[in-house]
């Protein structure tokens, strides 16, 4: 609910998604002359485990002592180390794989996203992804949502 204040003036309408100038580059040097733009590897490795993330069937893998145990945690996020060479980069990812989806056509897809959104967002390639999955899980009844299988 809105109120208005009496003799207060009317608010501003909300501004639009016109720009306000027009930005001439014509003058500026070409982009390798202006400097370079260099992404670190933890960079790649947030938006690696986003696009894992957005990954149906995909989830993570517990924390140090769940893998010690081998335990999966489809609610934890997977767990992805990038290593960054000029324009290239290679990713390790660990999911776990939600059961019963095919683990070879879920590979698949999360690499697939990984590689398109990495390159689209950082403009590096994609050299290598190679994917460990620790685990299958499958809902549970208990308030987690989600059970390990032996």
């Amino acid at each position: 609910m809105t109120a208005t204040v009496p003799g207060s003036p009317p608010a501003p309408p909300p501004p639009d998604d016109t720009p306000t100038r027009q930005i001439d580059a014509g003058g500026l040097a070409p982009a390798e002359q202006r400097g370079r733009c260099d992404v670190a590897g933890q960079v790649v490795e947030k938006i690696a485990t986003g696009a894992l993330g957005e990954t149906g069937g995909v989830g993570g893998t517990s924390g140090t002592v769940g893998r010690m145990f081998g335990r999966a945690d489809a609610t934890a996020r997977p767990r992805v180390a990038a290593a960054v060479r000029g324009d290239a980069v290679r990713l390790d990812a660990r999911i776990s794989v939600a059961y019963p989806s095919p683990v070879t056509d879920t590979c698949d897809r999360a690499r697939e996203h990984v590689v398109r959104q990495v390159q689209a967002l950082t403009g590096l390639r994609v050299a290598r992804l190679d994917i460990t999955v620790s685990a299958l899980t499958t809902p549970r009844p208990g308030p987690s949502g989600v059970r390990e299988l032996a």
